[in-house]
């Protein structure tokens, strides 16, 4: 259900949609880093200047501000919102919108600014918290902080955990912090207690930690008694690889292959480019287990795929060498 707020602007109220602004890591992967290729919008006119004798009234400018945001019309959202902000300058909310425009011109600095003002007006404000992480993973590249920011939105509203996990997941697995992938995995088995995929994050955790015979214990125990989905085969796969289990990796990374392609999307739910990541993994298990052939085909698979791992070139040539022995 749509949860809507009235704030009051120099007494007039303005009625904002929670959820506008609930997920703004999600509404901002439509528009935020790639507002250059975005279709230019029709520009949408500020309101008329009121005349001398008349007061302003910021809720005007602030709505237009909304409506230019929706269409995409980031210049015209941000003169709208500095108007808000002229006429009245503790407007909190107007300060966190103009960060979200800040962010999609890829203004780093003035986002981070007016993200860190519309906090210290509203602390409370978890939709800031969101923005805030947003703005420190995405132009400032800082996964740890970003994270510190997504848990402090969960902490003011525990209703967003299930929402933020996968940034923040991400994050902490970006910033290699094995704690707090610990931390994030216990949260989703607390979340989510029959989900098979709560082992897929305990099993990355404790490959994290170094503990990869405990995942391959608690990972195939969930493979055999509950669902065996790719992501469960990919990440028994990991625990074996490093472990140096070769073979046995093979036998993982084949089964979560043929499960993906059978049309299983737990993997999809977990990587950017999961076929190319289950690629590369599987070419790395057939080089170690000897299968050089196998793991050039693989290899190049991976580069047809558009896998960006810089040493593709050498582990392609590495099974080509292999090959020749």
């Amino acid at each position: 259900m749509t949860v809507a707020r009235l704030h009051r602007v120099s007494g007039n109220p303005v009625r904002v949609n929670r959820l506008h602004y609930l997920m703004v890591g999600i509404w901002l992967l439509a528009f935020t880093g790639c507002a250059a290729g975005l279709p230019s919008a029709t520009p949408s006119p500020l309101p008329p200047s009121p005349l001398p004798t008349a007061t302003p009234d910021p809720a005007i400018f602030y709505e237009q501000g909304l409506a230019c945001q929706q269409a995409g019309d980031w210049e015209c959202a941000r003169l709208a919102f500095s108007r808000t902000l002229e006429l009245n300058p503790g407007f909190a909310f107007a300060y966190r919108a103009r960060a979200a425009v800040y962010l999609a011109l890829g203004d780093g600095p003035m986002a981070l600014r007016d993200a860190q003002t519309a906090i210290m007006l509203v602390p409370e404000d978890a939709e800031a918290y969101i923005l805030l992480g947003e703005i420190l993973r995405r132009a400032f590249h800082d996964p740890l902080q970003a994270l510190d920011a997504y848990d402090a939105a969960v902490q003011r509203d525990p209703a967003l955990a299930p929402v933020l996990f996968p940034v923040r997941w991400e994050c902490a697995v970006v910033a290699a912090r094995s704690d707090r992938m610990a931390e994030l995995a216990a949260e989703y088995a607390r979340l989510h207690p029959d989900d098979p995929m709560r082992m897929y994050y305990r099993g990355r955790a404790l490959l994290a930690h170094r503990a990869s015979r405990i995942a391959i214990q608690v990972v195939g125990e969930t493979i055999q008694q509950e669902e065996g989905l790719a992501a469960l085969w990919f990440v028994l796969g990991e625990a074996y690889a490093a472990d140096g289990a070769w073979r046995e990796a093979v036998i993982c990374y084949e089964q979560a292959r043929a499960l993906m392609t059978a049309g299983d999307p737990s993997l999809q739910a977990v990587s950017r480019n999961p076929a190319a990541t289950l690629a590369l993994a599987l070419g790395t298990a057939y080089l170690y287990a000897g299968r050089c052939g196998d793991a050039e085909a693989v290899f190049r698979y991976a580069q047809a795929l558009g896998s960006d791992r810089p040493d593709l070139p050498t582990l392609i040539g590495q099974a080509m060498i292999c090959q020749r022995q």
